[in-house]
């Protein structure tokens, strides 16, 4: 599929697009009410409330991607979860890479604090465990090719309610009548 005004091409959706009005609003209401029954809710951090839950943020439906492209980013994670872990323990990269960026990203700065407190007391536990996050993007131009965003270390909290998202789909294209569509999630 292309897009008229540009010629890129573009996936198509995972539903008919646009929905009506209604239907969306009474889908976004049961996702959100699914979510919070299901456990994929948190507190607010804003506004907190011990009483009171809001849904973890969510797509309504998922995304199409192409199942090679995929295949190929799962076949690759343990290469770069290697490669992430080397990174993490080379102390020399680490010093040279980061030199400049702890002096003016306070963030960072902080982390390389804690990383040399380490270091100076020894680190006291044989294992370790990274949990990352790795963000891939088809690109278009390429033939959907994908491209590696970013890999996540601090922002891979919501590791645990990505577990929920394919239910929840599952549920929402049910709601949509796309019972076909499941073969593929």
């Amino acid at each position: 599929m292309t897009s008229p005004s540009t010629e890129v091409p573009i996936l198509e959706s995972c539903i008919p697009l646009p929905l009506d009005e209604a239907r969306l609003l009474e889908v976004v209401e049961k996702a959100k009410d699914w979510a919070i029954m299901h456990g994929a809710a948190m507190r607010s951090k804003a506004d907190f409330n011990p009483d009171a839950l809001q849904f973890a943020p969510f797509i309504l439906t998922p995304s199409s991607f192409p199942r090679k492209e995929f295949e190929k980013a799962v076949a690759l994670q343990t290469t770069l979860n290697e490669l992430m872990h080397s990174v993490a323990h080379d102390e020399e990269f680490l010093r040279d890479t980061l030199k400049y960026t702890i002096k003016v990203d306070t963030f960072t700065g902080s982390l390389f604090e804690i990383y040399e407190t380490v270091l100076k007391e020894g680190i006291s536990q044989p294992c370790s465990l990274a949990l990352l996050r790795s963000d891939y993007l088809a690109n278009f131009l390429e033939s959907n090719a994908i491209k590696q965003v970013e890999i996540n270390t601090i922002a891979s909290s919501f590791g645990g309610i990505s577990t929920f998202m394919t239910p929840m789909h599952s549920y929402i294209l049910k709601e949509l009548g796309q019972m076909n569509k499941l073969v593929n999630l």
